[in-house]
């Protein structure tokens, strides 16, 4: 009996490396997806649930406005009565824009007097109004090269009779 056993060889240990290579590569890999896939997100849905600081906004009010209007073909002369507030980013820019109020003005009533009433009674009318109060006042005043930055046109009084 002890002829017909053939001697016992020792296990391969190879096959065992194979498995444990791939076990740990897979385990690098899950947690690799797991720290970019949810750590991450965490991460960035507690930044973007921080209260976010408004920026500063100025308001530069401009004097009462009362203007002739462009005359309708069949209507009497009509007159505009408005009141606009200016907002700019910073300080900086609302001492600039009260020094060169003249100027600021004339461009203004420039816009205003070339309007029909039919053309600003309407929303659309005064937002294209706004913008192109808008696009006028950022240009650069006589003198000097550097352009306004003015973020918004606003409507305090508006009365056409």
């Amino acid at each position: 009996m002890a002829d017909n056993e053939q001697p016992v060889k020792p296990k391969s240990k190879k096959m065992l490396f194979i498995i444990l290579g791939a076990v740990l590569a897979l385990a690098i890999g899950g947690g690799a997806a797991y720290y970019f896939l949810v750590m991450k997100a965490d991460s960035k849905s507690a930044e973007s649930s921080k209260p976010k600081v408004p920026e500063l906004q100025i308001f530069v009010p401009l004097e009462i406005f009362t203007v002739n209007l462009r005359p309708e073909a069949a209507e009497p002369q009509q007159y505009l009565q408005t009141t606009l507030n200016l907002q700019v980013p910073s300080e900086e820019m609302s001492a600039n824009l009260k020094a060169r109020m003249p100027e600021l003005r004339s461009r203004v009533l420039l816009i205003l007097t070339n309007k029909k009433a039919s053309e600003i009674t309407s929303v659309e009318g005064k937002n294209a109004l706004m913008t192109e109060i808008i696009e006028q006042l950022q240009k650069p005043f006589s003198g000097s090269e550097t352009e306004q930055k003015i973020t918004g046109v606003y409507f305090t009084s508006f009365i056409i009779q």
